[in-house]
Order: C-alpha cells, then structure tokens, then sequence
C-alpha cells in the first residue's frame, strides 16, 4: 500500500544499475496548488498505456491526473470522485479505472466506482455501487480482467465485481472472502498466473491466501502470520 503524505508530485529518471535521480522540473502540487496542508492522498499509479498518472485523494473526495511527458508529469486537472474518500484503485486490461469509496468508513456504505480514462478527460461508467460492507481499500483485478475485488477493512472481508467490457460495475459478492472480524484487510495482490489471492490484514497481522474461481469466488487456501506494523504485500 502506498500513502501519499507529499503536497507534490516528483520524477525520478531509473539507470541501468537502478539508481533513482530526480527530474529537473517535475515536481507539481495536487488539487491545493502546493499552498497549505496536503491532501490527505492514497494511491498513485500510471494509466496502463502510461501516458496518464492518476491520484486519488481521500479528504477532498477527488482524483487527480497527470499527463507525462518526457518523464515528467504535467499540470494537475482534478475531477470529483463518484463517492466519498476515493482510496485504493486498479485499471482492469480494458484501460477502465476502477476505484474503491470508504465513504467516511460509515458501516456498510463504502463502494467501488468504474470510470474511462483518455487523457485528463476522466468519465463515470457505474456510480458508486455498494459493497454492502464497511471502509473499502485496497483494488485488485483478475488476470483476465473480468473480476475486481476490494478489501473492507472494517468489515474483515473481500467483495468481488463483475467487470464489463464495456466498464461498468455490477457486485457478485459482498463476502467473497472473509478474513475475520477485527482483521482489517488492507492491501491485496495476485499471483502472476492470476490463480492466487494475497490479503495483508493489518489488524490480525496475517496473510490470508484465496484461490480464485471463475465465479469470482475465493475459496481459502491458507493464512500466515507476519510481522507487526506490515502494510503491503507484493507477489509473484
């Protein structure tokens, strides 16, 4: 999981032995011009043809985009989230934003948003569709594009979204995995051959591994235990 504390966004250019240096000039502030307190912000991420960096920022309920050019992220077009505190977002194969709504971490209000992305020009495909669960965070889509999942974090639970083609959102399952209460699942990753499920929970300190079905259901496979304070999890 990645939290963004910065009121501004910088480059760095990679070498070939890996070392990171920043990009003259490629800083730019977010939705407050670079003047005040940050927005509280949760994810940051490239558009799948990279050309777009997308921002999501939780107290002022909007997302940010970026264009790149030469490496460097351009202007700030800000663009209201279809539900409140916009947190964790993934990009289905189709280039669709796919964005998940804590909505204050009220019980069993939070959501997922879908939205088309071309450049700064960022539409609404489904609107704030309910996972009937509580303070929805971390997104995640199947390897074949037709499924996204969402951690509740206050819930202890997983919930599973039909994709459409055509971007639109519509709730397979509220519980489709189940970490357990108090658990706080926060961040998720999928195996590379897309058959395996990871949720970190940072209230249990565990790993819980799912298997997943072609349904959108996950079947538990298997949770370990790991160190206190962990907040993300990558997986191959």
């Amino acid at each position: 999981m990645e939290i963004l504390k910065s009121i501004h966004r910088l480059s760095f250019s990679i070498a070939p032995d890996g070392k990171l240096s920043p990009i003259a000039g490629s800083t730019q502030p977010l939705s407050n011009g670079g003047i005040g307190a940050a927005p509280a912000t949760a994810e940051v991420a490239f558009t799948p043809d990279g050309v777009t960096l997308v921002v999501t920022e939780k107290t002022t309920n909007l997302i940010d985009t970026f264009q790149i050019v030469n490496g460097v992220a351009i202007g700030t077009v800000t663009h209201p989230s279809s539900g409140m505190t916009p947190f964790g977002f993934a990009f289905n194969r189709r280039g669709f934003l796919i964005v998940s709504e804590a909505n204050g971490g009220q019980a069993g209000l939070s959501s997922l948003s879908s939205y088309s992305v071309n450049g700064d020009d960022v539409e609404v495909i489904s609107p704030s569709v309910g996972t009937t669960q509580t303070a929805a965070c971390w997104v995640v889509v199947s390897k074949n594009g037709k499924v996204a999942y969402t951690t509740n974090a206050g819930s202890g639970t997983i919930s599973s979204y039909r994709a459409g083609s055509d971007g639109s959102l519509t709730l397979l399952d509220p519980t489709a995995g189940v970490t357990g209460a108090g658990s706080s699942p926060i961040d998720m990753a999928f195996s590379n051959n897309g058959k395996y499920l990871y949720a970190l929970s940072a209230g249990a300190n565990t790993i819980s591994t799912f298997r997943a079905q072609a349904n959108g259901s996950l079947a538990s496979i298997d949770i370990a235990s790991v160190p206190v304070g962990a907040v993300g999890l990558a997986a191959r």
